[in-house]
């Protein structure tokens, strides 16, 4: 009941616990009245169960609660993404391929790093996985029918493509379709190309360009290597069993200017020395040529050569004002390499380097913690990977934290001849970062340890090298990449060589063949001919030496006489001066054994560097005497 006062309940009846206030009689009266209508209860009739009506409306009301859901998981998510797409046409989205997830951070794309993955993606799992169930659980005819509305609903085919060879050998191909691409991904379609009677995968080496309904693929020409005095014909084909796609889009690719016979000698030369030892990849690319000469590309570990790229991309962060080279980094053990010997993993948890000092580490001991360090620094392996794609290094990422192994081969990222030409292009160019970042990078790169991969003192009109390269005791892999100048051009040179026997027997090789192939492709003459014309040229230099000699001996001999008096009869007496204004004494003459009155003459000798009595002989076929 409640206190006529303050309002509050209270089980009281003669005063408020919370006012203090006294209930009169007629107050207490009024309260006992109210409490016997609260504690009545009035009964209300019960209806009746509605028995088998009742029990049939909710077995109805359950089919269509189950018919809802089912439709809004198969259908919901496509109408919500044609909804969106409908508003949203514009957002373009970068699909990296990405085999494997690099271990110290998940990977993103362009436009959703750091985000939690939409609804839309959510709902599109759970579609597809109670999808799935469902075909393996359920029987017969319903499936089949399915499967067959799901196939139709979802089939997508191509309006319009577009292709561009602007940056050939760098292809790009745009492709329009007729619906949204917001469920497509690195993993739906199946690209190949049709070149030169052979068909070629393009596997993980591409990038995909999401853009409303149209979808870019890039990649480098795999087939680029191939000579053609015409224009070659491809085919791109597009394949995607899960959405009914099969499409093919020809087009015709540039010719080249390559030399014939230039691309012919290096395709035997890398075959001839290195093939036959182990795998290899390989390019050369002249300063003058439109494309790089071409030998197996393929994705292989990068070993040490992706410092190449970690150069790169830390340069151009640096550009971009992320970082500078004074900008300190601690050292953190999650990064230090393992196996790793250098001054970043020996150092103490909690150690500060520069930037500079992490640049100096990797180009000078190829220090693997410093790259792990530096990858960290300017954004992580995913914003590297990032870079890498959109750079068109489609080859090239990290695959997981970098390590070294026991065999001193550093694992952890994959690359190609072709990707690591492309960025030494650049470098060569002036057009990496920019031109005074990239003086400063190969300013680091004259401190690169030295390798006798490189065949040093043996290119005509060597000047400089920027290099890279394995160490020469890594027994896993052999690398060499670099930048060699001469005095009017420069040669870029790429040898990637694995699964050899011996090392020392790879070095040597990949020496010879960098030798023979610049020596060529700069002279026109293989080592034969060299060996030749060098053969040649020695045995004429010693016969010049030999006339040279034999005519000094003669012009010796013929000053010798000019300056010889003959002594007859009328020579002047010994101790007197001649008509000639020489003094005349006995002279002993060596071949005759006896004294003879002669020219007192003096020479020089070149052993004592100092002038000595001259030693007369006797010419007995012209009856002369003669000194020397």
């Amino acid at each position: 009941m409640q206190c006529p006062n303050c309002g509050r309940n209270v089980r009281s009846k003669n005063q408020c616990a919370y006012c203090g206030h006294v209930f009169n009689k007629q107050e207490v009266a009024e309260l006992k009245e109210e409490t016997r209508n609260e504690d009545v209860v009035q009964e209300t009739p019960r209806r009746s169960s509605g028995g088998f009506s009742r029990v049939l409306w909710g077995i109805i009301k359950l089919v269509l609660a189950v018919a809802i859901v089912f439709l809004a998981f198969l259908y919901g998510p496509r109408i919500i993404n044609q909804v969106v797409d409908y508003f949203q046409t514009s957002d373009t989205e970068v699909v990296q391929n990405t085999p494997e997830e690099p271990v110290t951070e998940a990977p993103v794309t362009e436009e959703s790093e750091g985000e939690e993955p939409s609804e839309e993606t959510e709902d599109s799992e759970s579609a597809t996985d109670d999808s799935a169930a469902t075909s393996e659980t359920e029987e017969s005819t319903e499936s089949s029918e399915s499967e067959e509305e799901s196939n139709a609903d979802g089939q997508l085919s191509i309006v319009n493509q577009e292709v561009n060879l602007d940056e050939y050998p760098l292809t790009n191909v745009a492709l329009e379709f007729n619906e949204s691409l917001d469920n497509v991904d690195s993993t739906t379609f199946n690209f190949t190309i049709d070149a030169n009677g052979e068909t070629v995968e393009l596997e993980d080496d591409y990038s995909l360009v999401k853009d409303g309904q149209t979808l870019t693929i890039s990649f480098n020409d795999p087939s680029v290597a191939v000579l053609s005095t015409d224009a070659q014909e491809q085919v791109l084909n597009v394949e995607s069993e899960s959405l009914g796609v099969s499409e093919s889009i020809s087009y015709e690719v540039p010719t080249t200017s390559l030399d014939t016979e230039q691309a012919e000698f290096f395709n035997s030369t890398i075959t001839d020395n290195l093939a036959s030892i182990g795998d290899v990849s390989a390019v050369v690319y002249p300063q003058d040529a439109e494309v790089p000469y071409v030998y197996d590309d393929q994705s292989v570990e990068a070993d040490a050569l992706i410092s190449w790229f970690v150069l790169g991309f830390t340069f151009n962060a640096i550009e971009d004002g992320e970082l500078t080279l004074e900008d300190p980094v601690v050292v953190s053990s999650d990064l230090v390499a393992e196996n790793d010997e250098g001054i970043v993993a020996t150092a103490e948890e909690g150690t500060e380097f520069t930037i500079q000092e992490l640049l100096s580490a990797v180009v000078e001991a190829n220090d693997v913690s410093a790259m792990n360090h530096l990858i960290q620094e300017t954004g992580g392996p995913n914003a590297f990977n990032l870079w890498l794609n959109e750079s068109n290094y489609f080859s090239t990422r990290v695959t997981q934290m970098l390590t070294m192994q026991e065999s001193g081969q550093v694992t952890g990222a994959v690359t190609s001849a072709q990707d690591i030409a492309q960025l030494l292009n650049k470098l060569a160019n002036n057009e990496l970062v920019s031109e005074e970042a990239d003086a400063t990078i190969k300013e680091l790169l004259l401190n690169t340890p030295v390798t006798t991969k490189y065949p040093e003192g043996q290119i005509a009109g060597y000047q400089t090298r920027y290099e890279i390269a394995s160490a020469d005791t890594n027994t896993a892999q052999q690398n060499y990449a670099g930048i060699v100048e001469l005095e009017d051009t420069y040669y870029i040179t790429v040898i990637l060589t694995s699964n050899f026997t011996s090392a020392e027997e790879v070095v040597p090789a990949i020496s010879t063949s960098i030798s023979d192939i610049v020596t060529y492709f700069e002279t026109g003459q293989t080592p034969e001919e060299v060996a030749e014309e060098e053969t040649a040229a020695q045995a004429e230099e010693e016969a010049e030496a030999q006339a040279q000699a034999e005519a000094e001996s003669l012009a010796a001999e013929e000053a010798a006489q000019s300056q010889v008096n003959v002594v007859d009869e009328s020579s002047p007496e010994t101790g007197t001066v001649g008509e000639d204004g020489r003094t005349y004494s006995n002279q002993y003459v060596d071949n005759i054994g006896s004294y003879v009155n002669l020219p007192e003459e003096t020479v020089y000798d070149e052993t004592t560097g100092e002038t000595r009595p001259a030693e007369w002989f006797f010419d007995e076929s012209d009856g002369r005497y003669y000194y020397r």
